[in-house]
């Protein structure tokens, strides 16, 4: 019923030039919206939507951001490939929770990392977790995308369709050298997956590091995103400057970048309380009430 707009969709998000993710995430959003609604595109209205999200909200229990992106791609579709004017005002932005991610310690990275037998989810991860990498970006990485003798990895087209380079570390070049060998010499694809041509996906990957994490009693909520959110951390604990660390993440504002100064440990960076000031200055806390 709604082919003919699916593939309209498909060719207004390539001239839009979205990155592939974004156009397969807006596509596949869009189909299922219209395969609930069961109507005709022209004819859904801002209550057909409403109903959606509400549906997503207490039935599905999505997260506000997911539902968000819901959204965006309908949205796009609605004005893009129907030529509708959006009305913002009646399907509002729903206001995200702030809940910090889960951040791991060295020892349970290296723990994470050195348990794992298959040297292919070894080499995954240790990358994602040395370079800061996104589970997408690291999928997608191509043998020239390594560049050893300069210690840097290059990053093609990310998240925000632009280049970066981050860092290459010599205990990461040394686990994906193995990993290399051990593998047939990948010269196409880093990480290609059993099927010809195609890169590992990253469903994949999340599936592997989740097992490794419950196997080993991590505390929940580990995901692949996990390792550059730890990267990140630990590098601002080492004293990386944070601007510096934005651009290794590939991020476009410093807000982005401005959680993980919550989430370092105070300890490492030389953050003191002031009450640990007291008994240099002959102060010491009583504990006898007086």
């Amino acid at each position: 019923m709604n082919e003919k707009y699916l593939l309209r969709l498909q060719e207004d998000l390539r001239l839009k030039n979205f990155t592939q993710n974004t156009c397969d995430d807006y596509y596949r959003f869009t189909k299922r919206f219209l395969e609930f609604t069961g109507k005709e595109a022209m004819s859904i209205t801002y209550a057909d939507i409403r109903r959606f999200i509400f549906h997503m909200k207490d039935n599905e229990s999505k997260k506000a951001s997911t539902i968000n992106v819901y959204t965006a791609a309908i949205r796009f579709f609605f004005e893009y490939t129907l030529g509708y004017v959006w009305g913002p005002k009646k399907i509002p932005k729903m206001k995200r929770d702030r809940q910090l991610p889960v951040i791991l310690t060295r020892e349970q990275v290296g723990l994470l990392i050195d348990s794992m037998d298959n040297y292919k989810h070894k080499a995954i991860t240790s990358t994602m977790y040395s370079s800061g990498l996104r589970v997408s970006e690291v999928c997608r990485l191509r043998y020239e995308d390594v560049r050893r003798s300069q210690r840097m990895i290059h990053v093609p087209l990310s998240k925000n369709r632009q280049d970066r380079y981050t860092i290459l570390s010599d205990r990461n070049l040394e686990i994906l050298t193995e990993y290399w060998y051990r593998y047939n010499r990948p010269r196409g694809w880093l990480f290609p997956s059993t099927v010809r041509d195609e890169p590992l996906t990253t469903a994949a990957v999340e599936t592997f590091i989740k097992d490794h994490a419950r196997a080993l009693g991590l505390p929940e909520g580990v995901t692949p995103h996990t390792m550059r959110h730890c990267f990140a951390c630990h590098a601002l604990e080492d004293g990386i400057s944070h601007t510096f660390i934005q651009q290794l993440l590939g991020h476009r504002s410093p807000n982005s970048t401005d959680v993980y100064l919550q989430m370092t440990s105070k300890a490492l960076m030389g953050i003191r309380s002031p009450f640990d000031t007291f008994e240099k200055m002959g102060m010491e806390a009583r504990g006898d009430g007086r």
